[in-house]
């Protein structure tokens, strides 16, 4: 986002937000919180959370307890497949890590054991389980300063819909009216500030007419596409995949996997944690 802004340009719209400087800014906790705020909170945007026997809204990811019976079991030194996905697309980039289950969960801890990507392993996991390869952006210290240093990034392969720096999706030439199904115009290089990660596909809005697309959500109440492209836009037709390496060294033990996305559009920051086993190699 953002692309064609000079740096620290008046219209350089996103330039204090978290993926500026990747890994740079502070979190709310390193596993996320549920909903993203309290209850009581008056801001912080939309946030939906359903309680459940697990958590309710306002509750620290790092506190959970952890989880019981069998975990994904993740050999040393090998390379185990992860992804994620999203609903509203704020740019930016994110990092897979790993800390020790029986330390404090920290940002810290995390900083200290950031994993790294296979870099051609990138790919779109489509809802059907299918997977494409796409091409990735990588940044490390040769690209900018990122925490911790050494470590790796992935930028968010999919674009935004938007003219300009406003970060507004439908704006200038981008602004359809029902139905928005039809074909780009002649105004689509300037839909997007960069190339899409599949652009023969990325040709028409999303087929709101396709039964089976429309089980898959993006459609709106009129049947029209809800801010997508095949891959761009507000986008939830798949995940994004990707193969990371678990080091050779690492003890035989619980572990905790922190995954954290560091927006650019917004001044969030999105994380996550699961709990695995990792197993001596066989």
């Amino acid at each position: 986002m953002n692309r064609h802004a000079l740096d620290g340009a008046v219209n350089d719209s996103y330039r204090f937000n978290p993926w500026r400087a990747p890994g740079s800014a502070p979190v709310v906790d390193p596993c996320g919180q549920a909903g993203g705020k309290y209850p009581n909170t008056p801001m912080g945007g939309d946030s939906v959370f359903f309680t459940t026997n697990f958590s309710t809204m306002g509750d620290m990811g790092s506190s959970l307890p952890p989880t019981r019976g069998p975990l994904p079991q993740w050999e040393a030194g090998s390379e185990v497949d992860v992804a994620w996905g999203m609903r509203f697309n704020h740019g930016g980039g994110y990092q897979y890590r790993i800390c020790p289950a029986g330390a404090e969960l920290t940002e810290e801890c995390f900083q200290q054991m950031p994993l790294n990507f296979v870099r051609s392993a990138h790919s779109i996991l489509w809802n059907n389980g299918t997977k494409r390869p796409i091409p990735g952006m990588f940044v490390d210290d040769s690209d900018c300063q990122v925490i911790p240093r050494g470590s790796t990034w992935a930028r968010n392969p999919i674009p935004r819909i938007n003219t300009d720096n406003l970060g507004l999706a439908y704006v200038g030439n981008c602004t359809y009216g029902p139905p928005r199904r039809e074909l780009w115009s002649g105004a689509k290089d300037d839909c997007q500030q960069f190339e899409s990660a599949c652009p023969e596909l990325d040709k028409a809005w999303f087929n709101c007419t396709d039964g089976a697309a429309v089980e898959q959500g993006g459609c709106d109440a009129s049947g029209n596409s809800d801010h997508w492209g095949q891959c761009s836009g507000d986008w939830t037709l798949g995940m994004i995949a990707d193969k990371v390496v678990i080091p050779q060294s690492l003890p035989p033990g619980r572990y905790v996997l922190g995954w954290r996305m560091d927006c650019e559009e917004t001044a969030q920051i999105w994380s996550n944690c699961a709990d695995v086993e990792i197993v001596a190699a066989a």
